[in-house]
């Protein structure tokens, strides 16, 4: 994803994009860690995302957050070099209940609590409403002594050694939980851990907030794109915002099946780098199958000083399926994406317009040049391909 950070860092300090929202899917450890470190603090938590740092509390230091939820509103201390933290469970066992608990480190990412864990115990019916701002507050006193409340419910103080705290929050329980205070341009989603399939989940959340997002322009892409023409961006978003009779508008794509077949036709592929045939249902294909061909592309795109690969219209209309490596729409269609389905994909690129009688379009003039397919990954070399953007 470096490439594509250091594209959209460009695009915000040019001020041609508000906001990049990174959806954190990720499926182990590392990735995890790597996603929380370089791309900004975590504005939404779905109901089952682990716990994320919000920041840290030092001696002398109060700390104030905003934030919005329904119920169960987790917040954990991690003090340095103990062997438990500190935790409070605020408007659990259905918004009536709140707890403090102390729980041996083990368990930090789990769900499993005792009785043994909690320190106190306390009913706070209806403290929370998913429709209005939360506000907590907690200090640590010069003395080592915490004082933690929420929505004016304090919390009994409780006494630790150390100086150093690090504080995490999540939902829990059917509840989401979003920061309400983030100054950021770049900012994470976590997704629910462990989900098969869990895309919806992004399309849901914003859905659920059509008000806030009615009047944007959307702009979609999948984590390993490795350039995009940033001159050429501010044209898409016209395109988007201006031919409303498409439901969906895709980039011109490197390394996508429809777009290649496209850019051949046209006369500026040629038939050495390889041959890229028309996919009549859009999905699949033999460059979808090829680590070898999509590197070949790649090599050519880049030995040619990424000149585009313009097709025969600047606009060709499209009513199958495209892979969405790059796709934008208007924010009023998240009106008809407020359905649960497996493959977004297909929902978005064949079913809702078909279901819409609209058809989609492909953008010829904004390249974009995305890695790999699964089904390349093994004979693609992407690390090779990556160096080979990052030296051009």
């Amino acid at each position: 994803m470096g490439m594509l950070r250091k594209h959209i860092r460009s695009l915000l300090d040019k001020k041609v994009i508000d906001e990049w929202h990174v959806w954190d899917f990720t499926r182990n450890e590392r990735d995890k860690d790597y996603i929380a470190k370089n791309y900004g603090p975590a504005k939404f938590l779905r109901p089952d995302a682990d716990y994320q740092k919000i920041g840290s509390l030092t001696k002398g230091h109060k700390i104030k957050r905003r934030f919005r939820i329904a119920a169960d509103f987790h917040l954990a201390l991690k003090i340095k070099n103990a062997d438990f933290f500190i935790e409070y469970v605020t408007g659990g066992w259905k918004n009536s209940t709140s707890v403090m608990r102390k729980v041996e480190n083990k368990f930090f990412q789990a769900c499993e609590r005792d009785n043994n864990h909690v320190l106190c115990k306390h009913l706070t019916p209806g403290i929370f409403h998913g429709d209005f701002d939360s506000e907590m507050t907690i200090e640590l006193s010069s003395e080592g002594i915490i004082s933690f409340s929420v929505n004016g419910f304090v919390y009994p103080e409780t006494k630790i050694d150390g100086s150093d705290i690090d504080l995490y929050v999540k939902g829990g329980l059917g509840s989401s939980l979003e920061m309400c205070d983030i100054d950021e341009k770049i900012f994470r989603f976590i997704g629910d851990v462990g989900a098969e399939k869990p895309y919806w989940q992004a399309y849901q959340f914003y859905t659920e907030h059509y008000k806030d997002f009615k009047n944007d322009i959307f702009l979609k892409c999948d984590d390993d794109i490795v350039y995009l023409d940033e001159g050429k961006l501010p044209d898409f978003i016209r395109v988007i915002r201006d031919y409303k009779e498409y439901f969906l508008i895709s980039a011109n794509v490197l390394n996508n099946g429809v777009c290649a077949s496209l850019q051949q036709e046209a006369g500026n592929l040629p038939k050495e780098v390889g041959i890229f045939e028309k996919i009549d249902d859009g999905f699949g294909g033999s460059l979808w199958e090829s680590g070898e061909k999509a590197r070949a592309l790649h090599e050519y795109f880049v030995m040619n000083n990424k000149r585009p690969l313009l097709f025969e219209e600047v606009l060709v209309e499209h009513d199958v399926r495209i892979s969405i490596n790059f796709v934008g729409w208007r924010g009023e269609n998240l009106r008809h994406m407020a359905v649960r389905w497996d493959d977004d994909e297909g929902l978005l690129s064949v079913e809702i317009p078909k279901f819409l009688k609209k058809k989609n379009a492909i953008f010829s003039d904004f390249m974009v040049s995305h890695l790999s397919f699964f089904t390349q990954e093994e004979t693609i070399g992407a690390t090779d391909v990556i160096k080979m953007y990052e030296n051009s």
